[in-house]
């Protein structure tokens, strides 16, 4: 595995963990992790379905909402 898929695994893994821990829900948590879905938007079909379906309930129960 090379250095980037290393960081990336590792940027991931608490990007999640993140999103769990009520005290770093921001709206910056959030940017980021749009970012790094739009960087990413190749894969996430390799993404199993149960994580996005966390990740949905995660982003309505968000105590802020993004302008669109």
């Amino acid at each position: 595995m090379s250095n980037i898929n290393k960081l990336n695994e590792l940027l991931l893994g608490q990007l999640q963990e993140d999103l769990r821990d009520q005290s770093k829900c921001t709206p910056g948590l959030y940017q980021v992790i749009r970012g790094v879905i739009n960087d990413n938007r190749d894969k996430l079909d390799e993404i199993p379905n149960e994580v996005l379906d966390e990740i949905e309930e995660m982003v309505k129960d968000t105590p802020f909402k993004f302008g669109t």
